[in-house]
């Protein structure tokens, strides 16, 4: 909830001559096809003195920078040449050059191309994991290796960064995450957004890193998909939003575009399905889903409705049943389902404990590992039932006995991550129930030590969670989350020790211009030095 007070790309299937679409919408710039056109690789030019400065541009920090003397250009003759089963990131990469430069250079089959892709599952340094990766530029070529090709697929993002024109300062960089859960989260249900745009949410983030997505589809405003038997939650649930809009929902085909995109950006979509609160939508689709017998109109306010499912009936838990494998059914390939759990109000904690227990049950029976809000730590957990922990405005002992007990925590703590409290007062979207969240305070915390007495092993990774009660479209979102969303996944990725505000606001101020050209509508904050970068 918004908290008022209270690898499977779609770019496998393509060959290396062939695009990964980037598509989206508005006035993004949609990544273009690749090129088949050109092959031979940069000329020798001087070598200009090494200029470490020139490589510390990158968001988030790598672990291992080395400044070398010259740099790369890239030329309309540049070619890329990409080992076995990494043609879909060859792909990417050309397209995104293209969309950077307006050069396009061409995925070769030539080994001889000056920029080349090695995908090397085994004999490789095993500090890097399943997703780090090492880049080395020199005068004459680039060289990018890693083990996955999710690993390739990071250091794509740090080339992007790191090109200035057409150059790239030579060095070399090695980098790792920290965490292995770096998560967004989009609410659709406050108010609806397009595949288009949730597409385009999906690109912005890629280029920091990410690696989960999740999906915030139900709440009081709306219900965003479709569940077999149970019609009137997308006919009736979905036809309202804050405010009283249209709302919308996704169809079968809608959410596969999205599960697919997302994966051809090395991101796993998490559905959530938020219950036993938060379910206005529902009921006012079923009144029989609820205990008291009345008719529940339609939510179109920011404040919640404190409804609930009824959890004494069999008949919820067959409604819950359906509707998770439905979400289940919509994300294949996924880890995760979340299934809410915050500001129950309306129950009991005993009535609430209990709907935990059946439900986290019932999430695990669709072969998904359940995520709940940081309140469901009062209920007895699964051992591989995940906590989210948002609220920082409220003593709560029962997540850290959990933790003690070998849950493992999400930090996605609201007066830090929470993308929808405005930077500063008077910001024309967002609120601010836990404070104001400038870009320096999303960046000054530590997931192992936001919560007192948390053991660092216990910590699975962070999430930026973006609710949408006065988000209404794709822009006010993008205002709202950059550059703080760069922030937090700085945090999930990069070392503590390489936390720095200074000399982060100067990364920071060095990605104007590429949102710019990708035309992210970001906010100015007075705090970034825009221009030094």
């Amino acid at each position: 909830m918004p908290r008022t007070a209270a690898a499977l790309s779609t770019c496998a299937a393509l060959l290396a001559l062939a695009a990964c679409g980037g598509g989206s919408s508005g006035t993004k710039s949609s990544v273009p096809p690749a090129s088949t056109n050109g092959s031979s690789s940069a000329p020798s030019v001087p070598l200009s003195p090494a200029d470490p400065a020139a490589l510390e541009r990158v968001v988030p920090e790598p672990a291992g920078i080395t400044a070398a003397a010259g740099t790369f250009t890239l030329t309309s003759a540049t070619a890329i040449h990409a080992s076995s089963g990494a043609e879909p990131v060859a792909a990417d990469l050309a397209a995104y050059l293209k969309q950077q430069t307006g050069l396009a250079p061409a995925v070769s089959q030539s080994p001889d191309a000056a920029i080349q892709l090695v995908l090397q599952p085994s004999g490789g340094d095993p500090s890097l994991g399943t997703e780090g990766y090492t880049l080395v530029i020199g005068p004459s070529s680039v060289k990018l290796t890693a083990a996955t090709d999710a690993g390739l697929f990071h250091g794509v993002q740090t080339v992007r960064q790191l090109l200035v024109g057409a150059k790239l300062q030579d060095g070399t960089i090695t980098d790792h995450p920290r965490f292995a859960y770096r998560g967004v989260m989009l609410d659709v249900a406050r108010h609806f957004y397009s595949v288009a745009d949730v597409k385009a949410y999906i690109d912005a983030a890629a280029l920091y890193k990410v690696n989960e997505f999740h999906l915030h589809l139900t709440d009081d405003q709306g219900w965003r998909f479709a569940v077999p038997g149970w019609p009137k939650l997308t006919s009736v649930g979905a036809a309202t939003q804050v405010g009283g809009g249209v709302g919308g929902s996704y169809s079968a085909a809608d959410l596969k575009e999205i599960v697919d995109y997302a994966a051809s950006r090395y991101m796993t979509v998490i559905p959530e399905i938020d219950m036993p609160g938060h379910v206005g939508a529902a009921v006012y689709a079923y009144p029989s889903l609820a205990c008291d017998g009345r008719h529940h109109g339609p939510v179109t306010s920011v404040s919640p409705a404190y409804d609930s499912l009824c959890t004494s009936s069999e008949s919820t838990y067959r409604f819950v049943d359906t509707a998770t494998k439905a979400a289940a059914d919509a994300t294949p390939g996924a880890t995760y389902l979340h299934m809410g759990g915050d500001e129950a109000q309306a129950l009991s904690l005993t009535q609430y404990n209990a709907f935990v227990a059946k439900t986290q049950n019932l999430v695990a029976g669709h072969d998904r590992t359940p995520i709940a809000w940081a309140e469901a730590g009062t209920a007895t957990l699964l051992p591989q039932t995940v906590l989210e922990y948002w609220n920082t405005a409220q003593p709560q002992p029962y997540v850290l006995q959990a933790a003690a007990k070998g849950t493992k925590l999400i930090m996605a703590p609201g007066n830090h991550a929470y993308l929808d409290q405005q930077p500063v007062a008077g910001f024309r979207v967002g609120l601010h129930w836990a404070g104001y969240v400038p870009v320096s305070k999303a960046y000054d915390w530590d997931p192992v030590t936001v919560l007192p007495g948390i053991a660092p092993s216990a910590v699975l990774g962070v999430e930026a969670p973006l609710w949408s009660e006065t988000v209404k479209n794709l822009a006010d979102a993008e205002t709202l989350a950059y550059p703080r969303l760069p922030a937090i996944a700085e945090i999930g990725w990069s070392a503590p020790n390489t936390h720095d505000w200074q000399r982060f606001s100067k990364r920071l101020a060095a990605q104007a211009p590429l949102w710019d050209k990708l035309g992210i509508a970001y906010y100015k904050s007075p705090e970034v030095p825009w221009g030094s970068g």
